[in-house]
């Protein structure tokens, strides 16, 4: 019987330790390899810091994989596919290993890059998926507001990519809740926008969920003029939103 290498892939969540699924945590524990990706901006992984407390680093072997955070396809697809290499020497011949990813893997998440190349390389490989708590729930969950209720329709765009943010908000005719991930660069932009369409009271924004220094905002005017970082969303209604 030929020996297969299974690969989990582990939704993280959006911050918080405790919002790790039971599933993605087992899967975690019982692995003796565990990938992490890395910004090559940052010293440690953002994904590796949300699964320290239930790590054994006497007996787990953490491999951190230099990504970059870009819109270059060039650059992106060189580093994915060294990425994959890195993989796909370290991975065993047979046993698990996990790859941890924030949020959701399905929802922008960075092993669909790597996924492609990978199996190219490792066609022993068995991939499995935990989803993840994302990060929109999340921040609708502590401001204590719904995303959508009954026959409510909900739109989610990566505001990073959209140029045009007054076309965004008019979606608000055909949608209840719009949700823009991404959207610390599109801020400026953003609010440009939600000020010129009457709808600085139908937004919250949140940097940062479910970790310790999480914000959140919600109307503009509590909005501060500094930038925010690239973990930052909105979450645009139709209609005012309540505090809970």
């Amino acid at each position: 019987m030929n020996k297969l290498v299974k690969l989990t892939v582990v939704g993280m969540g959006p911050g918080d330790p405790e919002l790790i699924t039971l599933k993605g945590l087992r899967r975690i524990q019982a692995a003796q390899l565990i990938f992490v990706p890395r910004s090559r901006d940052r010293q440690q992984s953002i994904a590796h810091q949300i699964a320290g407390e239930y790590l054994d680093l006497a007996r787990q072997c953490i491999v951190e994989l230099p990504l970059v955070m870009a819109t270059d396809p060039v650059h992106m697809v060189a580093a994915w596919e060294a990425a994959a290499t890195l993989m796909a020497q370290a991975l065993p011949t047979a046993g698990e290993a996990v790859y941890l990813v924030l949020g959701d893997p399905s929802l922008y998440g960075t092993f669909t890059y790597l996924a492609a190349a990978l199996q190219t390389q490792r066609p022993d490989l068995l991939i499995e998926i935990v989803p993840g708590v994302n990060s929109y729930s999340a921040a609708a969950a502590a401001a204590g507001i719904p995303l959508v209720i009954g026959n409510e329709r909900v739109a989610i765009l990566p505001a990073l990519y959209e140029d045009d943010l007054a076309s965004v908000i008019a979606l608000l005719d055909q949608f209840d809740t719009l949700v823009l991930l991404k959207a610390g660069a599109a801020l400026p932009r953003l609010k440009a926008a939600l000020l010129a369409a009457g709808r600085a009271d139908q937004v919250l924004v949140a940097e940062r969920v479910g970790f310790a220094d999480q914000r959140l905002w919600q109307g503009l005017e509590t909005l501060p003029d500094e930038a925010l970082t690239y973990f930052s969303l909105a979450i645009v209604k139709k209609r005012v939103m309540r505090d809970a």
